[in-house]
């Protein structure tokens, strides 16, 4: 037998006059609609700290290996990993900086020319000459002279020193966060009521252990790609095989979008000697693409979340479309936080009621 309890929740919703619910539903629309024009409004300032956390995660987790071969402390460990990725990252540039910086200069130079060579050989063909036709000539919009070039080199150091003092915040934010994660982990928590707290806790480690899997993952995409397309371009023969690896390195971050314009310089510097180079360089590319679809990728999500390539593609135009670069450049893992809270909190918890937060 089943009797109403005085004083419970369902007789004090019952006896909520309908006014009452309505005033409730609008305020909690009026607070849904809020929260969104702030987002959206405050979405660089998300984005970039979206982009120290992820650096934080990285920091972290070699932190934690270096902790576990030395055996020292976390707070030790993190210290001695951020001068070891220092003096490797300023070895590096020592040892192939100028060269990579020699040729990134050169393949700036030599893009424009290997168009204008692949565009006379374009308009060999009728269909060809149609094509420029509608292309943008952008180089009639460059600045020549006087003002416009001063113009033109204001704008450049304006968003060199944009783009470093971004970089500045980001590396220093996701210090903060990787020097002492757990002020910030527990105060997160502490926003919601305390029983929801442990299942959150469990959502948010698992949140982290996918970025995190995810992150270490590409980065060795990155670095598989770009020693294989330099190691391939230099067996073909193409110029610049070093400047060109590190561009396609950088641009398997963007999955998708990325390996294509990756492959645009080399396939432009290809087609200039013959179009038969520019086969063979598709094919490589093709080949790299194939290595790391099917063997790097699978590896990554057997430890972190399965992304339908449709879905990042999605993604990606949709963030691209409305924030731009930094949209475009961290959608990926934006849409790996989406899909661990939407299957953790909604699939699990709400549909199958699994482990259900009351």
């Amino acid at each position: 037998m089943s009797e109403s309890i005085p004083g419970s929740n369902n007789s004090t919703n019952a006896s909520k006059p309908p006014g009452t619910r309505f005033v409730v539903s609008a305020l909690i629309f009026v607070a849904i609609v809020a929260i969104g024009i702030v987002s959206w409004k405050l979405s660089a300032v998300l984005l970039l700290c979206f982009g120290a956390v992820l650096l934080a995660i990285f920091l972290r987790a070699v932190a934690e290996l270096t902790a576990k071969v030395t055996g020292l402390s976390y707070g030790w460990s993190l210290a001695i990993s951020l001068v070891v990725l220092v003096l490797a990252m300023g070895a590096g540039l020592y040892v192939s900086g100028d060269p990579v910086a020699e040729q990134l200069t050169m393949l700036a130079e030599e893009l424009p020319r290997s168009w204008e060579k692949t565009a006379e050989k374009i308009r060999e063909y009728s269909w060809g000459e149609r094509l420029l036709e509608k292309l943008p000539h952008s180089t009639d919009d460059l600045p020549l002279e006087g003002e416009d070039v001063a113009s033109y080199a204001t704008d450049v150091v304006s968003s060199l020193t944009g783009i470093l003092s971004t970089s500045l915040v980001i590396l220093f934010l996701a210090l903060y966060l990787a020097v002492d994660p757990a002020t910030y982990w527990q105060g997160l928590i502490r926003l919601f009521p305390v029983s929801k707290r442990e299942r959150l806790t469990e959502v948010l480690h698992d949140l982290h252990e996918a970025l995190r899997w995810w992150l270490l993952g590409t980065l060795v995409s990155m670095l598989v790609v770009g020693c294989l397309t330099t190691l391939g371009l230099w067996l073909l023969g193409i110029p610049l095989p070093v400047a060109i690896g590190v561009i396609a390195a950088l641009l398997t971050f963007i999955p998708n979008i990325g390996p294509v314009l990756s492959a645009l310089p080399a396939l432009l510097l290809a087609f200039v000697e013959s179009p038969t180079m520019a086969m063979y360089v598709a094919i490589l590319y093709l080949s790299i693409q194939i290595i790391e679809s099917y063997l790097i990728t699978p590896m990554i999500q057997q430890r972190t979340v399965s992304l339908p390539p449709a879905l990042t593609l999605v993604a990606q135009v949709a963030l691209g479309l409305l924030l731009g670069a930094a949209g475009l450049v961290l959608a990926t893992p934006l849409l790996v936080v989406v899909i661990v809270l939407v299957t953790k909190l909604y699939i699990e918890d709400t549909l199958e009621n699994k482990k259900a937060i009351r």
